[in-house]
């Protein structure tokens, strides 16, 4: 009898044990200042480039050099501000 105790005490720990590891798993990492900044970097400058390459692409297929060039540089602020909007909000509900 005090043999099956020990087996059911010994499953109870390996049991607890995985639950605990599964827990910290599913629980999400909160991301350091460095890398948080980096990713709000990376969706500006992606956006501009974005921005700039499709209005050098219009600017050279119209041959209207400075216009396209402007327009979507400014759509492009404009999505990149947004982009980070949403990373905003999104950790802000975490």
């Amino acid at each position: 009898m005090d043999n099956n105790n020990d087996k059911i005490s010994d499953l109870k720990k390996k049991i607890n044990s995985i639950e605990k590891s599964h827990q910290s798993e599913s629980m999400p990492k909160k991301e350091s200042g460095v890398s948080f900044g980096f990713k709000i970097s990376t969706e500006l400058v992606a956006a501009l480039v974005v921005g700039v390459g499709i209005g050098l692409l219009v600017d050279n297929y119209f041959n209207t050099k400075p216009f396209g060039l402007i327009i979507f540089f400014i759509l492009g602020a404009f999505a990149g501000f947004f982009n980070v909007y949403r990373v905003m909000r999104r950790i802000e509900k975490q």
